[in-house]
């Protein structure tokens, strides 16, 4: 299907469209690599009642990539330096949608939000995505709340 991709802050009344996404990329490519605790811990952090919560409490910011009104790609970032969630969905994977959605990410940076480094706590699946944007992996494989991640960061 041929559309014009476009890529925008999320909107409120997108929130549920946001979680499905995150849930089904998870599922098909990230939570085989954790335990039942780290699935359970990931599923509640992506609960649609807790995206709202962080919607409203301005601590995150949140960018969608849509064709034909359908959100395909998320990028949410905390404090305008760590990477929350960035996910793309499975028909959409090697068409430069992500660095699309992070180069936007990076162009709403302000020189005065004076962000030298962004950080991400990478899932094992998509170690080599980030490496292919340019970050770096800061330390070798983490496990909290049964959630796997290899620290990475990007210098800006």
């Amino acid at each position: 299907m041929e559309c014009k991709i476009i890529f925008e802050h999320l909107k409120i009344d997108e929130i549920d469209q946001y979680s499905d996404l995150i849930n089904t990329v998870f599922d098909e490519f990230v939570g085989m690599d954790y335990s039942e605790e780290g699935n359970n811990s990931f599923k509640d952090f992506i609960k649609k009642d807790n995206i709202l919560e962080k919607f409203n409490n301005g601590i995150y910011q949140y960018f969608v990539a849509k064709c034909n009104k359908e959100i395909i790609g998320i990028f949410e970032i905390r404090n305008k330096n760590h990477i929350s969630l960035f996910f793309v969905k499975k028909e959409y994977h090697k068409q430069g949608i992500g660095k699309k959605l992070f180069e936007h990410y990076k162009e709403s940076i302000k020189e005065n939000d004076n962000i030298k480094i962004l950080s991400v706590n990478s899932s094992i699946f998509a170690e080599n995505i980030y490496s292919k944007l340019g970050f770096l992996k800061i330390n070798e494989i983490q496990e909290k709340n049964g959630i796997k991640y290899i620290p990475m960061e990007y210098r800006i």
